[in-house]
């Protein structure tokens, strides 16, 4: 405040000095604001909540505009029904804009009417001058994939709302208007003060490993010359055939076992990105619900859904037209039905992500050994992409867990072939939006006496054309169960993804016809049939009717418990491996509580750094699914026989013993180089050995360095003085901890012979 109000004892004060006292107070906040925060059309403290389906509160806060500040006292309560979208299926943004008004409040006051005889009358006077907020509601357009309106730079927009014919979907709060406290900045400014020290710091190292690369340049031969060598080498190999392993270094990144000897008699140690302590207890059991006949959730065969209901999705009214679906000439078809993906979570205190992952392109044709091979059931592995994805597998992982899934709803690894005998007829439609099909209807004409129909789904490719190798669901109606009029074939519900192309097709020996409709009424897809088996041809004239029925959801968030997990005197790691979905704007996640704990633990990646769940060594951990999605999109489980649950505790102490490795030469100097992560001095200890013949030999000398980035990984070079020389030589990595619920493990190891 610069000004203020004085007043003498005697004085005879003026009703504007009073005003002036006020107006001053505002005036000393204006320039605050105005000259400290200066924010244009911000807000602040405000939050918003949602008493019922298709309404928001906002409650209390504060709008800066340049030097002006407005505060809402009292919560405001927006009803957003009238724009809710009319059509179903269609969803709409709309934006909540905060401004600034001045309210006049008045209140009853006696003023004097008569100064000689000092008569008042009651009147209503101005008291209060308030400056409020006000929200103004901007609306955009519906749409299947709508946008957010666009705002005004001299607007204010506290939150996006996205609604749908049925309500609220989501609050999105704005919070590049949100004003940023003083406190915020000064966190940034830290961090970034920080990085400035760190790059002056290497930024002055740099300079001198310049200048020291810039003395030896001379030394160097001219990469032409390295080039040429190069070339050589590899054309004079490939050539001659010469062996791998005539080399005279070996290196391995602990990816495969191939290089390690599990049968060697003092083998104690198990392969898996890195070489990793064995197991001292393990346990394998089949995933499970604990209450199977729970109302919030549906099984439909091994697939589990929260519970949900059917409603139309697509309707295509037939005209009375018809066609024989078994008139053509009958073809032999295999149809190939794709399995739906998997995903393996692994949790807990001995899980700790290996960055040798990256070399997973140096060893094509492999998978992660146990990862997918569960049950008798082996994925085979087509390709290895960019080190973290191979057959579509995806790898993400953090300390303490790691999530393994697939990219693809439906997969080609896992397969089911079909041989139907019998015409075929079909009809193509585009999936504007995400569903989860539930059932096709069919219009009948005609029924045969005789003759099965085989329904099938199946996907398109880029053009348009169904293909029959990848069927997605199927399902067979005997002919007794079929009738004139609209018949529902019941499918598993299948995920179907939006901007793809689906079919159905039909293949029967008996005498039916399916209703059809002239003038190409579905715009969106085509009829077709197929004579061959593979090649298909398309009508643009007339349509199958159809009714393409999906999956209506409760809820949007449904908790199912499983069966808890158990192991012997206790578990440091506990892996899921199951199939199932989760399409975008979904999640599933597990959740796991301990019997030592009384809170449930969520098993994912922002989670899992520091977590110390499964620390104490639990004998039986409870599990739960949380399945989020929308009323017309959920995740899914696939609960066979080969989802599992597995439960695991390390041994105190590991032996790793590779294969014999030659060298192609003589030498009696041998070092080993052996990266070792997760490794705590104070508990854990490694031994480096070299194995030559039957004797075990221990380093004459050896090299620690730690890692500059993690404190926890160091690279150990040992040197062994052998008395004789050798050809060939077994590296062996002894380690022990004083914990099981720590463990190190062995990232990549090297021998070189000198």
């Amino acid at each position: 405040m610069t000004k203020i109000v004085s007043f003498t004892q005697a004085e005879v004060a003026e009703p504007e000095d009073f005003g002036n006292i006020s107006l001053f107070a505002r005036e000393g906040d204006g320039h605050i604001v105005g000259g400290a925060i200066d924010y244009a059309h911000h807000w602040a403290d405000f939050s918003i909540s949602q008493p019922s389906s298709i309404e928001i509160r906002l409650n209390p806060g504060r709008l800066f505009v340049g030097a002006l500040v407005y505060a809402a006292d009292e919560a405001i309560d927006l009803n957003l029904q009238v724009h809710l979208p009319l059509v179903t299926g269609d969803r709409r943004y709309v934006a909540l804009l905060l401004r600034g008004a001045t309210q006049t409040v008045t209140a009853q006051r006696m003023i004097e009417t008569d100064a000689e005889t000092g008569e008042t009358v009651e009147q209503a006077v101005p008291k209060v001058e308030r400056r409020t907020v006000e929200v103004v509601i901007q609306q955009g357009l519906p749409s299947p994939t709508p946008l957010k309106p666009s705002v005004a730079a001299d607007q204010c927009c506290l939150a996006f709302v996205e609604l749908a014919p049925t309500g609220i979907v989501a609050v999105e709060l704005d919070h590049g208007s949100r004003l940023k406290s003083l406190a915020e900045v000064e966190g940034r400014l830290t961090l970034l003060e920080g990085e400035v020290a760190n790059t002056v710091r290497r930024t002055t190292t740099l300079e001198t490993d310049v200048a020291n690369i810039a003395a030896r340049l001379t030394d160097i031969p001219h990469p032409t010359i390295i080039r040429q060598l190069k070339r050589d080498v590899a054309s004079v190999r490939r050539q001659l055939a010469l062996p791998d392993e005539a080399r005279a270094y070996w290196y391995d990144a602990g990816l495969v076992p191939d290089d390690w000897d599990s049968a060697h008699a003092a083998w104690l140690a198990r392969v898996r990105e890195g070489i990793r302590f064995p197991w001292a207890a393990e346990r394998d059991s089949q995933l499970a619900l604990l209450d199977p006949g729970s109302a919030a959730v549906r099984m439909a065969g091994t697939l589990l859904l929260p519970a949900w209901s059917e409603v139309v999705r697509i309707e295509v009214a037939g005209d009375g037209g018809s066609t024989n679906i078994s008139q053509l000439t009958h073809t032999v078809t295999t149809a190939v039905r794709r399995e739906i993906a998997r995903q393996v979570v692994e949790y807990g205190e001995t899980v700790t992500v290996c960055e040798n992952q990256t070399e997973w392109a140096n060893s094509s044709g492999r998978s992660v050994g146990e990862l997918f091979t569960v049950q008798g059931e082996t994925f085979e592995v087509m390709n290895i992409l960019n080190g973290l994805e191979w057959a579509g597998h995806v790898i993400r992982a953090v300390r303490r867990i790691v999530t393994r899934s697939v990219t693809e709803v439906y997969w080609d690894y896992v397969t089911e072939s079909y041989g139907v005998n019998g015409s075929i007829y079909g009809q193509t439609w585009l999936c504007a939006q995400p569903m989860i099909l539930s059932a096709i209807d069919l219009s009948f004409t005609r029924v045969g006496s005789a003759g099965d129909v085989h329904l099938f789904v199946c996907a398109c490719d880029a053009t348009g054309q169904p293909r029959l190798d990848q069927v997605i669901v199927t399902t067979t109606l005997a002919a007794a169960s079929l009738a004139t009029g609209w018949v529902t074939f019941t499918l598993r519900p299948s995920l179907l993804e939006s901007g793809k192309r689906y079919a159905w097709f039909t293949v029967t020996t008996g005498n039916h016809a399916l209703e059809t409709v002239s003038g190409n009424k579905y715009a969106q897809g085509s009829r077709f049939a197929c004579t061959d088996g593979a090649w298909s041809q398309v009508s643009t004239e007339v349509d199958f009717a159809m009714r393409i029925k999906a999956a209506s959801f409760a809820a949007p968030r449904t908790v199912v418990e499983f069966a808890p997990l158990t192991l012997e005197n206790g578990m440091t790691e506990l892996r899921l491996l199951h199939g199932g979905w989760a399409p975008g704007g979904t999640a599933l996640t597990w959740e796991v509580k301990p019997s030592t704990s009384s809170t449930w633990q969520p098993l994912t990646l922002s989670d899992a750094e520091g977590s110390d769940t499964l620390s104490g060594l639990p004998a039986l951990v409870q599990l739960r699914a949380v399945f989020v999605g929308t009323t017309d999109l959920q995740p899914a489980l696939v609960l066979d026989a080969k989802a599992r649950a597995m439960t695991f505790r390390p041994r105190g102490e590991m032996v790793a013993v590779s294969k014999a490795q030659p060298f192609g030469l003589l030498t009696s100097t041998v070092q080993m180089e052996v990266v070792v992560d997760a490794y705590d001095m104070t508990r854990h200890t490694i031994n480096p050995k070299l194995i030559v013949g039957g004797t075990v030999f221990a380093p004459s000398a050896a090299v620690v360095t730690q890692d500059y980035v993690n404190a926890k990984k160091l690279t150990i070079l040992a040197t062994f003085l052998l008395p004789t020389a050798t050809a060939e030589a077994r590296a062996r990595v002894d380690m022990t901890t004083t914990t099981v619920a720590d463990v190190p493990f062995v990232q990549n190891i090297a021998l070189y012979a000198l």
